[in-house]
């Protein structure tokens, strides 16, 4: 008999896969080596036991499957990354961020665990047939902050929502990436930046599309795309919790708004260095017209110069023949690490960004974008408005002005926090029971760590009933919002994010200055 490469465990896991109903080059990607292929005929011959001595052997238990697949990622031998990039763990199409996305259930089944989010889409399946549904969302997902559009994933309409039933061909794996962004690019002005691959959720076989926030947003619709009228000439799509629609007025302005702010922000450093030299000694290059200008004064560059201008340090110039170069007065430096800004603004806001930046203490976009999201966009949640007021330079007085000044709030948003700004405690419950026990831990300085959502809730709630004036440091509330916000996220108990959402509001109302 011909000594077999291929162990008796590694036989007893493949007769329970292909008992499972796995198909073979989806079990192939499991055993696969650099030194040993293991084809469809060898799987085949395993599982109907003409392979060596594998009738022999019996299937490995469930409990064992799954604590393989469980510990294991596919060999990579056989590459399931659709394109050429590598990612290491802190990407966004790591195994371990894809994984750490999806749960199984009691009965084995897996789940995208969050929904269909503001960074979230699901399809059951694939096509460049009928392409309209996925690009609208692509577009989305390009005009907000990015996110993810799931292959083989069942919808929110489905039966069972969100539950990963796998891609029936491989229509999307054989997918040239190349023609997926010829198709957005004739469709969407800019083009919308993307990242694909295939990988596996339990024993089912997914296709990940992964979109980036575009840097010169909007993205808007260039033609008509789809039967239905899905995308039609002029639209801009935005995501939203849950769909891709057409972005509403407020949405937009914001993003326009930090469009221009970003462009006055890239053009800041150069004008203070103008205002240091003073207007003797700077002038503008124009390096498309070929001039420098003062505004009095021209002087014109040689064509031949402005295609191979270099720029020379002061004290290191060193003209070699043939190479034309402008000297310069001043430093010609580099930025320095430090004069990068710690945060990228990005202008546009959603109220989950309002929560996570104020645990944070980090803001993503201008504090007044905060306070725009919150009374221009539809919501009765709690939000912690008074902090980006306050971050913006503005009195609980000038906050309400503000708000009664914003022709683009909604009417009933305007009502909404008229009403809670004018009630130093609004977000206040007082805690009972359990509630009132975690409060007193948590007044008393204890370091509370919850190690489930039921326990992030309770903390949540406790937490809504801290008193006025704050006895600890708000820090210390800080630090066990977030862990419970880290808790909460995993899951889908409504009951433990609105109790978060209202503690955050608590603390914000409670917070000095």
């Amino acid at each position: 008999m011909v000594r077999r490469t291929i162990t008796d465990d590694e036989i007893a896991l493949i007769k329970a896969m292909v008992e499972r109903g796995m198909k073979n080059r989806d079990i192939q990607f499991f055993f696969n080596r650099p030194n040993r292929a293991v084809n469809s005929g060898r799987i085949t011959g395993i599982g109907d036991g003409t392979y060596s001595n594998s009738a022999d052997i019996a299937r490995a238990s469930d409990d064992e499957l799954e604590a393989f697949l469980e510990s294991r990622t596919p060999s990579t031998d056989i590459p399931l990354v659709v394109t050429a990039a590598k990612f290491q763990a802190s990407d966004p199409l790591s195994q371990h961020t894809l994984r750490g996305m999806f749960s199984k259930g009691p009965k084995g089944v897996w789940h995208l665990h969050a929904g269909e989010t503001d960074q979230a889409e699901c399809k059951l399946s694939f096509g460049l047939k009928h392409p309209a549904a996925w690009m609208r969302a692509v577009a989305a997902f390009a005009n907000n902050r990015g996110g993810y559009v799931f292959f083989g994933v069942q919808d929110k309409n489905a039966a069972e929502p969100h539950r990963v039933v796998g891609l029936n061909n491989d229509d999307f794996a054989n997918t040239d990436p190349a023609e997926i962004a010829k198709r957005l690019r004739s469709t969407f002005d800019p083009t919308p930046r993307f990242q694909t691959i295939v990988t596996l959720i339990g024993t089912a076989k997914i296709g990940v599309l992964y979109v980036e926030q575009h840097p010169s947003r909007p993205v808007i619709a260039t033609k008509n795309e789809g039967s239905g009228g899905e995308i039609k000439e002029g639209d801009i799509f935005f995501r939203y919790p849950g769909q891709s629609a057409r972005i509403k007025y407020a949405d937009l302005r914001a993003m326009l708004d930090a469009r221009d702010a970003q462009a006055r922000a890239d053009i800041l450093p150069m004008m203070e260095r103008v205002l240091a030299l003073g207007p003797t000694r700077a002038m503008v290059a124009d390096l498309e017209d070929g001039r420098l200008m003062d505004g009095k004064n021209v002087i014109e560059l040689d064509e031949d110069i402005i295609k191979r201008l270099h720029l020379i340090k002061e004290g290191e110039f060193n003209e070699r023949t043939g190479a034309p170069a402008l000297r310069l007065i001043g430093d010609v430096k580099t930025a320095a690490p430090a004069a990068v800004p710690a945060t990228v603004k990005k202008g546009l806001v959603t109220r989950a960004d309002m929560q996570q930046d104020f645990l944070s203490g980090k803001l993503t976009a201008e504090p007044l974008d905060y306070v725009r999201c919150a009374i221009e966009v539809s919501g009765n949640d709690w939000l912690p408005i008074r902090y980006f007021a306050c971050r913006a330079g503005l009195s609980n007085a000038d906050l309400l002005a503000f708000i009664i000044d914003d022709g683009s709030a909604i009417p009933t948003q305007k009502e909404l926090y008229r009403k809670r700004l004018a009630s130093p405690d609004a977000a206040c419950t007082k805690a009972k029971g359990p509630q009132a026990d975690m409060l007193r831990r948590i007044l008393a300085g204890e370091d509370i760590d919850p190690k489930d959502i039921a326990e992030a809730r309770l903390a949540s709630t406790a937490v809504q009933g801290v008193p006025r004036p704050l006895p600890i440091e708000p820090t210390r509330i800080l630090a066990l919002l977030r862990r419970c916000a880290a808790l909460i996220a995993t899951g889908s108990d409504k009951s433990a994010k609105s109790a978060l959402r209202k503690a955050i509001a608590r603390l914000d109302e409670v917070m000095p200055a």
